[in-house]
C-alpha cells in the first residue's frame, strides 16, 4: 500500500513540477523545517552519532514536538500581516471533501492565516519564526507565544500556536471532524506554499510533496528541512529529510560527499541590518569550555594516537588525559573592562547536573582589562596538571592572554559548588549540557548564557571527547546563538580559536581579533556623566550642581545609588572613581 501511495506521490509531484519549474522562492518569508514525526515515535537515533535522535530545543520526545512548522524572514522590515500558510498532505485522504486551495477537496489541506496584529508589522531579516499547534497549556513541553524578540541580545526567536488563539492566527481546514486551530505536519507527502496579503503566491509549494523535492522519503521518525543557506532565491530542490531537528534555531546537517564534516545555516548576513542599530554591545563572551572527560583524551583514542588515527592535541596542554581539566575561556570585546565584583554563573542543565557560581575579587589588575583579551579560568594549577595564575597583559606586544586558577584567593572573592566533596574554586565543565552566564556588579546578566546547554545552542552535541568553542571572529555582537559547536580536533586553550569549514576540511581558520582595538566598545563609569573617558572636575561640578532630590519626573542621572537624591553618598561614590 505504501508503493502505492509513493506512486501517487510522483504523479503530484510531477504534475506541480511542471506548474512551478520557473518559480523560485523570493517573498521574504521562506520555510526552513517542519516535523514529520509521528505522535507515538521519536526521531530516527543513531548509535555513536548524538547529533542524531534529538532536537536542539525539545530534547529526545514523543512527536517531537507535534505539528510545527518554522520559517526564516529573509527581507528586512517585512510586514506579514493578513499572510497565509497553505499546506496539504496530499496522501492523507481523511476530508469532508472541501477544496480550500490545493485543486482536490479529497486531499487533506489547511490554512494558516497571519492576524493583524502589530507584532507581525516589521519583521528583521534572519528571524526565526516558529508556528506550532499547541502551546504548554494543551501540550507538555510545548513552548508558548514568545515575542520577546531582542537581537541585540541574541533573541531572533519569535514562537506561536495556532490553537485557540486569534490574537496572532486563524485556521481552517478540511479535515475530517477536525476543529479552528488544528494543523498538520507530516510524512505523507506534505507541503506548503505561502502567499502575501494579495494572495499572490510568493514562495511556491515547498516539502516532501512538492515539486523537485531534494531528499528522499520523509518518513515517521524525520523531519523535513532546507539543507542550504536561507536567501530569497532557495528552491524545493535544497530541502531534505533529516534525522536531527532545531526547532527555533538554525539547521545544520553533514555534507552530501564529505560525510563527516558539519555544514550549518549562518544568518549573519541577513542579521547584519538590525545589529547595526544595536547601540549596547556585549562586554565579554564565552569563546570555549573543556569537556574531555578525566580518563579520556581528546578525540578519544589512547596517549599515543586518537581514535581517527591522529594525534589531536590542545595548543598548550599538548595530549594529556583529561586536556587541562575543567576550564573555559573568554574573549573581553569592550575597551578597559573592570572584572572587579562580576559572576560567572555555571551550570549543568541536565537532571542532577551541578552547578555554582565564580566570583572575582578587587584585584587592581582586573580594573581595567583591554578589548582582545583572552582570559581563562582553570581549576587545576600547573602542578596538577593545568597552569599557574597569570594576570600580565600586554596586547601591543603580543601578549593577550591572562590566566587564572579559580581557587586563587588574590583574583577570586568567593565561590559556590553543588558538586560532591567541593571547595573553596570547585567548578565543572563537561558534556552535560554545560551553560555558564556573565553578571556584573549588580548581579544582573550581561552576556550568556552561552554552551551547549544554552536555549540558543544548535550545533553538535558536545561528547567526552571534545572542546566546544566559538566558530566566529570575536566581536561586540557575540550572543548564546552565535556558531558555537563540538569539536575533538582543535583545542586551543589561551589562543584563538581554531576550526575548518565543510567540505574544505584541510584548511585551517584561525579567529582573527584584529576588529578589537581601542574604542570599539566600551562601558561607561556611571559617575562619567559627560562621557569623556575619566570621571573628573567636569563631572564633580555636574553632581555638586543637581546636589538635593530628584525631579519627580525626567532623568537623574546624578542619583548613582538610586535612593531618590543627590547627596553624600553620590559624591563619596564620584570621588571613589576620580581619575
Amino acid at each position: 500500500m505504501q508503493d502505492v501511495k509513493k506512486s501517487f506521490d510522483n504523479v503530484i509531484a510531477l504534475s506541480l513540477s511542471a506548474m512551478f519549474a520557473s518559480q523560485v522562492i523570493a517573498g521574504g518569508l521562506i520555510m526552513n523545517e517542519y516535523n514529520g514525526v509521528g505522535s507515538t515515535k521519536y526521531l530516527t537515533e543513531v548509535i555513536g552519532d548524538p547529533d542524531k535522535g534529538v532536537d536542539s530545543y525539545f530534547g529526545r520526545v514523543l512527536g517531537n514536538g507535534g505539528n510545527w512548522i518554522e520559517l526564516i524572514v529573509t527581507q528586512d522590515h517585512l510586514d506579514v500581516r493578513g499572510w497565509k500558510l497553505l499546506w496539504a498532505e496530499s496522501l492523507n485522504t481523511a476530508t469532508n471533501g472541501t477544496d480550500l486551495w490545493y485543486g482536490n477537496g479529497l486531499v487533506e489541506q489547511g490554512i494558516i492565516t497571519f492576524s493583524n496584529n502589530a507584532a507581525w508589522s516589521d519583521l528583521r531579516a534572519g528571524t526565526i519564526i516558529t508556528v506550532c499547534e499547541f502551546d504548554a497549556s494543551n501540550t507538555a513541553g510545548a513552548k508558548n507565544d514568545d515575542f520577546t524578540f531582542d537581537p541585540c541580545n541574541g533573541d531572533w526567536w519569535i514562537n506561536a500556536h495556532t490553537f485557540n488563539n486569534p490574537t496572532y492566527f486563524t485556521t481552517t481546514t478540511n479535515k475530517t471532524l477536525d476543529v479552528p486551530g488544528n494543523f498538520s505536519t507530516g510524512n505523507n507527502a506534505w507541503l506548503m506554499e505561502i502567499r502575501d496579503a494579495s494572495n499572490t503566491v510568493v514562495t511556491p509549494a515547498c516539502g516532501e510533496g512538492g515539486p523537485i523535492w531534494g531528499g528522499s522519503g520523509v518518513s515517521s521518525t524525520e523531519i523535513g528541512k532546507l539543507e542550504a543557506q536561507p536567501t530569497a532565491d532557495i528552491t524545493n530542490a535544497s530541502y531534505d529529510d533529516g534525522d536531527n531537528s532545531s526547532f527555533g534555531s538554525p539547521n545544520s546537517w553533514k555534507d552530501a560527499i564529505f560525510v563527516t564534516c558539519k555544514v550549518h545555516q549562518d544568518l549573519a548576513t541577513l542579521r547584519a541590518p538590525a545589529l547595526a542599530e544595536c547601540a549596547s554591545c556585549t562586554p565579554m563572551f564565552l569563546n570555549e569550555y573543556n569537556a574531555v572527560t578525566s580518563a579520556g583524551y581528546l578525540n578519544g583514542g589512547t596517549l599515543e594516537v586518537d581514535a581517527d588515527g591522529g594525534a589531536s592535541a590542545d595548543t598548550h596542554f599538548g595530549r594529556v588525559l583529561g586536556n587541562g581539566g575543567n576550564w573555559m575561556e573568554f574573549v573581553v570585546v569592550i575597551d578597559c573592562l573592570d572584572l572587579r565584583g562580576w559572576t560567572l554563573a555555571w551550570e549543568q542543565v541536565v537532571v542532577g547536573g551541578t552547578s555554582g557560581t565564580i566570583t572575582f575579587g578587587q584585584s587592581s589588575q582586573l580594573s581595567c582589562i583591554p578589548s582582545g583579551t583572552i582570559i581563562t579560568l582553570i581549576e587545576n594549577n600547573a602542578s596538577n596538571g593545568g597552569a599557574d595564575t597569570d594576570l600580565s597583559v600586554d596586547i601591543a606586544s603580543g601578549d593577550r592572554w591572562i590566566n587564572i586558577v579559580s581557587d586563587d584567593s588574590s583574583v577570586i572573592a568567593a565561590t559556590t559548588s553543588t558538586k560532591i566533596g567541593a571547595s573553596f574554586g570547585s567548578f565543572s565543565t563537561s558534556n552535560d549540557e554545560f551553560a555558564v552566564s556573565i553578571k556584573n556588579t549588580s548581579g544582573a546578566i550581561v552576556a550568556g548564557p552561552f554552551g551547549e546547554g544554552s536555549v540558543g545552542y544548535f550545533l553538535g552535541s558536545v561528547g567526552t571527547d571534545d572542546v566546544c568553542r566559538l566558530e566566529e571572529d570575536p566581536s561586540t555582537h557575540i550572543s548564546q546563538v552565535s556558531d558555537f559547536d563540538d569539536t575533538a580536533r582543535f583545542s586551543t586553550f589561551g589562543a584563538p580559536n581554531q576550526w575548518a569549514n565543510c567540505p574544505d576540511d584541510a584548511t585551517v581558520i584561525s579567529q582573527n581579533f584584529s576588529a578589537l582595538g581601542e574604542g570599539v566598545c566600551r562601558v561607561w563609569d556611571p559617575a562619567d556623566f559627560d562621557q569623556s573617558g575619566g570621571v573628573d572636575s567636569a563631572d564633580l561640578g555636574t553632581l555638586l550642581g543637581l546636589f538635593g532630590p530628584c525631579p519627580q519626573s525626567g532623568p537623574c542621572p546624578t542619583d548613582l545609588n538610586k535612593d531618590g537624591a543627590t547627596d553624600s553618598a553620590d559624591l563619596g561614590a564620584l570621588l571613589g572613581s576620580f581619575n
